[in-house]
């Protein structure tokens, strides 16, 4: 390892001298409570202007930390985009302050707000197996229920699906029926929600369905159908799948094509044809009249149906329905990959020859149209390399419009098909590799060298680094700071032997500096060694990102202790 590093550390000086980081004093072998007393220093460092992990950082040593260190270091590195109104309430019930949870719940002078924070304390309560106080909260928030009839708050509708779910956790289903029951589509979904949750309320499965079967609609019958599915038990998938069918007569006429072809195909994958046929038999309806976009996106989803069912002449029929040749050669694209994927390769291949044919008969002198035929060619080359054919994906790549969509296209493809066919992906990564070089594209090359590493050809992988190493000496690229952390990533791999303990000298010689390249590394390295993870954490320059990174490993290493 060291003499391949001294061959190119030279080379990536350019990535920049360490900045200062902050110094984590927690010895050799670091402890959950030296790193979050560490993460709560660098917390009073951030700016005073600071709105995110400043306020974050500052609750969670006062109210959390006493009480529960992983439930302060979690609440640190939580980001929710929409959190509750008694959010803070929810976090001091978690970490096992109930009496006070309570009594700012209690305080909120909002009805909504009140009653939400009371029920989240309620939750953690049972989680705690203290049952007969959370029945107490529950019963009492039920109560008041009516006086939420006609708020406005956003959040008053949560309420009462709140309760049926604790009812349902306390043992009392009947009481959940009361309280989320009869409210169409909305109450099968809370009572598939409930029934997943807690296993002694599976019963409410059968109440759920006689919902479904009350309104008729595909929506909920779908949901249903694959929930049977997901629980894996092929007869209560039989038992599902029989007892769709008999509702789905009453959707023929049904205007809304997506609920009704994903309810068709649940049926399909529930071993159901008959009713999937009915249901999808008036597809004309979808289509005629329709304007383009409404045209394509009945076919495509239909295309998978039809084909399942056996009836090619309507896949015919259907992809000729869509008046726009760019949405007909689209839906033939989709049409032909399912084709390949049960195994009738001669059908998909026509169908994709079709699809190509069409997408070359849109006119390219206007920008917008040759946008749309190189989005058409972009599906189609996807869809070849997803069943393995690379040299056709990439004679697809050649009819695009300018390099950087060849460029792009080329990128996709070898993501696509790495992982399912990488015995056949060399020429693919060839050609990345010669367009990197062509456009002195360091980060397309590394890329190429990522790639040549997946599919097990370290020679190749070593030969494009080491390319990627000169094109960075001569300044070219744009993003050399955040592309360190694949580099040093990529070096750990061949020459660290993808060990943990090797991955802070490779860092160390190549100089990588960069904020989100050490972020990235820290992730690579933290289910390994939460001490070596620490180290690398030290070199962190950015320290919103330092706190973040110590508090994962802290919450790691808190998970591995149980």
């Amino acid at each position: 390892m060291r003499r391949w590093l001294s061959g190119i550390a030279v080379c990536l000086l350019y990535l920049g001298a360490p900045a200062s980081a902050a110094q984590i004093n927690c010895g050799p072998s670091p402890g959950i409570k030296c790193l979050a007393v560490t993460v709560f220093s660098l917390g009073k460092k951030l700016p005073a202007n600071d709105t995110l992990y400043r306020p974050h950082v500052a609750f969670a040593e006062r109210e959390l930390a006493p009480s529960d260190l992983k439930t302060a270091l979690e609440y640190i590195i939580s980001d929710n985009p929409d959190p509750s109104p008694w959010e803070s309430i929810e976090w001091i019930a978690q970490a096992g302050r109930f009496g006070d949870a309570l009594a700012l719940a209690r305080q909120r002078k909002s009805t909504v707000e009140r009653l939400g924070g009371l029920l989240s304390v309620a939750s953690h309560l049972l989680e705690a197996h203290d049952v007969a106080q959370a029945r107490e909260i529950v019963a009492g928030v039920e109560r008041e229920l009516p006086s939420l009839a006609g708020d406005s708050d956003e959040y008053a509708g949560i309420i009462p699906v709140m309760v049926g779910e604790l009812w349902a956790g306390l043992g009392q289903t009947d009481r959940t029926l009361r309280v989320v029951g009869g409210r169409g589509a909305g109450t099968v979904d809370q009572l598939l929600m409930i029934a997943n949750k807690y296993p002694a309320a599976a019963g409410l499965r059968e109440q759920a369905w006689r919902e479904a079967e009350r309104i008729g609609e595909p929506f909920p019958l779908r949901q249903l159908l694959q929930d049977a599915i997901d629980r894996g038990d092929p007869a209560d998938i039989a038992r599902a799948a029989q007892r769709a069918g008999k509702v789905v007569d009453r959707m023929t006429d049904h205007e809304n094509a997506s609920a009704v072809i994903a309810l068709a195909r649940a049926l399909l994958t529930a071993g159901a044809p008959d009713p999937a046929a009915r249901l999808v038999k008036p597809w004309r309806q979808w289509v005629d009249g329709k304007d383009a976009a409404a045209q394509f996106n009945a076919v495509n989803m239909l295309m998978p149906v039809l084909l399942r069912l056996g009836r090619d002449d309507e896949v015919r029929q259907a992809a000729e329905a869509v008046n726009d040749i760019r949405e007909r050669a689209r839906v033939l694209t989709t049409a032909s990959a399912e084709y390949f994927k049960i195994g009738r390769p001669e059908v998909g291949r026509k169908l994709d020859a079709d699809a190509l044919t069409l997408a070359l008969a849109v006119p390219g002198e206007q920008q917008k149209l040759r946008s749309s035929r190189d989005s058409v060619l972009h599906n189609l080359a996807l869809a070849r390399a997803d069943h393995g054919d690379i040299q056709g994906a990439l004679a697809i790549v050649d009819q695009l419009s300018n390099g950087a969509k060849v460029r792009d296209v080329t990128h996709w493809l070898v993501q696509r098909a790495i992982s399912g066919h990488g015995a056949v992906m060399a020429p693919a990564i060839e050609r990345l590799q010669q367009l990197a070089v062509t456009a002195h594209d360091p980060d397309l090359l590394l890329e190429a060298a990522e790639a040549w590493y997946a599919v097990g050809n370290e020679s190749k992988a070593r030969e494009d680094l080491a390319q990627v190493m000169k094109m960075g000496e001569g300044g070219q690229g744009q993003r050399s700071g955040g592309r360190s952390g694949r580099v040093a990533e990529l070096v750990w791999h061949l020459d660290g032997m993808s060990k943990a303990e090797t991955m802070v000298d490779i860092v160390d010689k190549l100089g990588v500096t960069d904020p989100g390249a050490i972020g990235r590394l820290v992730d690579v390295i933290r289910p390994l060694s939460s001490t070596v993870a620490v180290q690398l954490a030290a070199r962190q320059t950015d320290v919103a990102r330092q706190i973040e990174e110590l508090a994962n490993i802290a919450i790691t290493m808190a998970q591995k202790s149980k």
